[in-house]
């Protein structure tokens, strides 16, 4: 039978067979891989306790310096307190004590030079005994400064304190204008003329100012010796308004000439004989002052003069000296 024969294979279709086909993908090379980074050992456990080490160690190093520097500011602000209670008890500024100190640590300074300087001289050291005497010569210069800054410090303290025991004075409070044009006009004068010019307004003009009749009674009182502001002065400033008639009941100021001149009488007429006013042999001396007076007033001197001994004789004028 067929089935029984044998069969006859191709061995070079066999190896064919058992090779599979080649992919195109396969046939492209892929690139090598990039290499990375080596991976660092770990560290071993002694070396992660080292610097911990160090880190505590930096850190108490820090805490020891910071208290150190706490204790240094703190030292700093006692002396500070101190000195301020050292001074404020001795009555001296801080910096006054503080020259005081400087001048008291040099003193001492050049004591002790000074017997290193004899102990020199004693034993021949004739280098060391110059190097003294030049230390001796500087601190000697600071110290005369120190003593001039403690002089002029004393002298400025000195002074301050003169200044705080006088009395502080108060500004002067500018005195209220009145209202009243009156009071206005009067308000720098002495109390005494301001009663006077009360109860005569009429002296006054409306802008203040005296008016020509005052200032005449006034020159008039001060030549016949009265002070100003006295009873007297004031007695003859009436009586010349009053023989002027300057004060009427009414308030009118009546504008006279002249103060102290009346009605004239007879021009025939002159001093009685005998009277106390002219001279024994009934003649009447005028003075260079009543002539004066006379031309001021603008009045005849023989006229004047009749007036004159008219109000002495009354009694309302004094006699011209």
């Amino acid at each position: 039978m067929a089935d029984d024969e044998d069969e006859q294979i191709n061995l070079a279709d066999l190896e064919d067979e058992e090779q599979p086909a080649a992919k195109p993908e396969a046939a492209a090379a892929k690139p090598p891989p990039v290499p990375g980074p080596s991976a660092r050992p770990a560290a071993p456990p002694q070396t992660g306790l080292r610097d911990l080490e160090r880190q505590v160690e930096a850190e108490r190093a820090d805490r020891r310096r910071l208290a150190q520097e706490n204790a240094r500011l703190n030292n700093e602000r006692d002396n500070a307190i101190r000195f301020a209670q050292e001074a404020e008890r001795r009555g001296v500024s801080t910096f006054e004590l503080y020259v005081d100190n400087q001048i008291a640590g040099m003193t001492e300074q050049m004591d002790m030079l000074t017997a290193q300087q004899e102990t020199a001289y004693a034993d021949g050291d004739f280098k060391t005994v110059a190097n003294i005497n030049r230390k001796l010569a500087d601190i000697g210069g600071d110290l005369a400064s120190a003593k001039r800054d403690k002089a002029t410090l004393a002298q400025q303290r000195e002074t301050m304190t003169e200044q705080h025991k006088q009395p502080i004075r108060q500004p002067a409070q500018q005195p209220q204008v009145p209202t009243d044009p009156l009071e206005r006009a009067i308000m720098n004068r002495t109390e005494p003329t301001k009663q006077f010019l009360r109860k005569h307004p009429e002296l006054i003009r409306s802008d203040g100012s005296l008016k020509r009749q005052a200032i005449d009674a006034h020159d008039s009182a001060l030549d016949h010796g009265h002070t100003v502001d006295t009873p007297a002065y004031f007695h003859h400033i009436e009586v010349l308004l009053g023989g002027n008639g300057a004060a009427r009941g009414d308030g009118e100021p009546v504008r006279g000439r002249a103060p102290s001149m009346a009605a004239p009488v007879a021009r025939g007429a002159g001093p009685d004989r005998g009277s106390a006013l002219g001279n024994a042999d009934g003649t009447f001396t005028i003075t260079p002052k009543m002539r004066r007076l006379a031309e001021e007033q603008g009045v005849p001197v023989r006229e004047w003069v009749q007036n004159y001994v008219r109000l002495v004789k009354e009694g309302r004028m004094t006699p011209i000296a």
